[in-house]
C-alpha cells in the first residue's frame, strides 16, 4: 500500500478542567518537516507530539496546531517586565526624534505579543502527568485521522497511476509491434541513401556495403531499450507493495523510464513512416511518465 503525504486529522482529548486540542495537516515535502504551534507555556510538552509524528511518518511537511485549555486554582501569572521597558523606551525614543503627539497607556501596553504569560514552571508532577497523557491521547486521534486520509489519498493515487501505467504497456506493445520490422527497414534506408548520394559506391562494395549497413543497424537497434523498459515497468509496478518511501523509489525509477524512451526517440528519429509510429508511442510514454512524477511526488 502507498501513501499520499495530503491530509489533515484532528483530536480532542479532555479531563476534568482540562481540555487539549491537536490539528495536524500534511502536504508533501521531500523529507520528513514537523513544525509545532504550541502555546509558550506549554512548550516543554512539545517533544512528546514531535516523537510521535517521527516514528508514525517518513515524509511531508506537518504543520501542527495545538490548543490547552487548563482552568487551574491560583494561577500565576509570569509579566515580561523587560518586553515593557523596551517597549517605552521605543516610544519615548520616538517621540523625542519626531512630531509624535500621544502618551503610553496601559491599554498599548497590555496589547503586546508574549508581555504575559502563563507560568507551568510551578506545575505538580501529577499535572504534568495529566497534561501529557491528555497531550498524547489527543495527538493519537489526530495521527490516526491523518494516516487514514493520506490511506485514503494513496488508494486515489494508486488508481491513477495503474491506469497510466496501463497506458504505457500499450504504447509499449506499440513499439514492439513495429519494432521486429526495424533493423531491416533501417538497412534498407541506408542502403539506398547511399545508393542516391554515392551509387558507385553500391556498384564497387555492393556486399561489403551491405554488411556494414546490416552492423550499422543493428547498432541502432532498440531491442535493448524496451526491454529495459520493459523491466522497469514491472519494477514500478511492484513499488505499490512497498511501505517505506515508495514515492522516492518511483520517481528515481520513472527517471530511468524516461532515458530508455528518449534513446528510442533518437534511434527513430527519421525513419519515415517506421519511425513516425514508433516515434508518436515513445512520445505518449513520456506524456505519461510526465504525469506519473507530478504524482509520485505526493506520495510518501
Amino acid at each position: 500500500m502507498i501513501y499520499s503525504m495530503t491530509g489533515f486529522g484532528s483530536g480532542r482529548a479532555e479531563a476534568p478542567s482540562l481540555s487539549v486540542l491537536v490539528e495536524v495537516k500534511s502536504v508533501n515535502h521531500r523529507y520528513l518537516d514537523v513544525h509545532i504551534k504550541i502555546p509558550g507555556e506549554y512548550q516543554n510538552f512539545e517533544n512528546i507530539i514531535r516523537q510521535k509524528l517521527s516514528a508514525a511518518f517518513k515524509r511531508g511537511r506537518l504543520d501542527v496546531f495545538v490548543r490547552i485549555d487548563y482552568k487551574r486554582e491560583n494561577i500565576k501569572l509570569d509579566v515580561n517586565h523587560e518586553l515593557i521597558r523596551a517597549y517605552v523606551d521605543m516610544l519615548s525614543g520616538l517621540k523625542s526624534a519626531f512630531p509624535v503627539q500621544g502618551d503610553v497607556t496601559l491599554e498599548m501596553i497590555t496589547r503586546l505579543p508574549g508581555l504575559v504569560t502563563i507560568s507551568t514552571s510551578d506545575l505538580s508532577p501529577d499535572e504534568q502527568e495529566l497534561i501529557a497523557k491528555r497531550i498524547k491521547d489527543a495527538t493519537a486521534i489526530a495521527l490516526a485521522q491523518l494516516k487514514q486520509m493520506r490511506i485514503t489519498e494513496g488508494q486515489s493515487l494508486t488508481e491513477d497511476i495503474d491506469r497510466r501505467l496501463a497506458n504505457i504497456d500499450r504504447h509499449l506493445q506499440t513499439i514492439l509491434a513495429h519494432a521486429k520490422d526495424f533493423v531491416e527497414h533501417y538497412r534498407q534506408q541506408l542502403i539506398a541513401r547511399v545508393s542516391e548520394l554515392a551509387p558507385q559506391l553500391v556498384a564497387d562494395s555492393g556486399h561489403r556495403l551491405e554488411t556494414e549497413a546490416l552492423l550499422y543497424a543493428e547498432r541502432s537497434d532498440i531491442a535493448e531499450e524496451t526491454t529495459r523498459l520493459r523491466s522497469h515497468l514491472d519494477q514500478f509496478a511492484g513499488l505499490k507493495n512497498l511501505e517505506d518511501e515508495a514515492g522516492k523509489r518511483m520517481d528515481f525509477i520513472l527517471q530511468e523510464m524516461n532515458r530508455e524512451v528518449t534513446t528510442i526517440l533518437s534511434k527513430t528519429s527519421g525513419l519515415n513512416e517506421l519511425g513516425a509510429n514508433i516515434g508518436q508511442a515513445a512520445i505518449e510514454i513520456k506524456v505519461e511518465i510526465e504525469k506519473l512524477r507530478e504524482q509520485v511526488q505526493n506520495l510518501e
